[in-house]
């Protein structure tokens, strides 16, 4: 009688299923979207109840937008980009009904989430101004690439000068220029200390001559340099969204501005944002996206203009 043999073990007969499950697991997932336009009456409808649409709101599997009186855009997590027409309605895939995750997309639907929910918090009033407090401008509390380091500020009445102060703790960087009365912007002096990519620099203005210095001041606002590297990736996702079919201009620029926030360019998205809002004054998620993004840089005086 022939005895039957068992060549391996069990665990050794596991490990590919364990890798099976992992890829397939991997694969399959709940798709999720956000609105990017939103006009007219539109609802989304999940299982926690019915709520208005609008500019920026995450959508999760099995929510279905209900176009009543208006239209809507939005793009899935597979990249995939759908218009919903007047009248017409979209419940979002669940399991196993779509694509591959974009890790793009999904990059820019958790900026749009955070920064939108920060937009939505306790209202902000602008700061009180000292006496003599100058107003910075640019940049503010902001990232920004090295083709617009710049500085701008309000004009300073009744100096004979500007001095323009920077700093940083480290690597330890102290360095002051002088600019002439009446300018409220200034290029960086070509002959000045280099300024280190990923270094968070701080910068003042102050007025001298013919003032106590204290009474014309501003500040201290930070800025930082993009790295090449960085900007190299960004620019690569650009074009992405470049590629992306079926979205209008006005989407594609808002799926930038928020590519733009994650990156820390606040500045760059704010006037994409601010672009927008003037097109689409009714829009809500454009408002709370901008006053979200004002909040993030301390910029509480241009928070409480919306």
């Amino acid at each position: 009688m022939h005895k039957r043999c068992f060549c391996g073990s069990i665990p050794g007969l596991l490990i590919p299923i364990f890798f099976l499950l992992i890829l397939f697991c991997s694969s399959a997932f709940s798709a999720t979207g956000v609105l990017l336009r939103v006009k007219g009456k539109v609802n989304i409808e999940s299982h926690n109840g019915t709520s208005p649409a609008k500019t920026g709101m995450r959508l999760n599997p099995g929510d279905t937008i209900r176009n009543l009186d208006g239209t809507a855009s939005v793009i899935l997590s597979d990249g995939k980009m759908l218009a919903i027409k007047k009248g017409a309605n979209f419940t979002l895939p669940t399991d196993n009904e779509t694509g591959s995750r974009n890790t793009l997309i999904a990059k820019l639907m958790d900026t749009i989430g955070e920064t939108t929910l920060i937009g939505k918090g306790p209202t902000v009033k602008a700061m009180v101004r000292g006496d003599g407090e100058v107003m910075l401008i640019y940049p503010f509390n902001s990232c920004i690439t090295s083709d617009q380091l710049r500085f701008e500020w309000e004009k300073i009445e009744g100096v004979e000068g500007v001095d323009i102060f920077l700093k940083a703790p480290s690597p330890a960087y102290r360095y002051s220029f002088k600019v002439e009365p009446g300018k409220t912007r200034a290029a960086f002096p070509k002959n000045s200390p280099p300024l280190l990519p990923g270094t968070r620099y701080y910068w003042k203005v102050t007025g001298s001559g013919r003032v106590d210095p204290k009474a014309l001041t501003s500040k201290l606002c930070w800025f930082s340099i993009l790295g090449q590297e960085q900007v190299k990736k960004m620019n690569t996702e650009m074009a992405e969204i470049d590629a992306i079919r079926n979205l209008d201009e006005n989407d594609r620029d808002f799926l930038k501005a928020n590519l733009l926030i994650s990156y820390g360019l606040y500045h760059q998205a704010a006037d994409i944002l601010e672009r927008q809002l003037q097109e689409f004054p009714g829009d809500k998620g454009i408002k709370d996206l901008l006053v979200g993004l004002f909040k993030k840089t301390k910029n509480t005086g241009e928070a409480a203009k919306y």
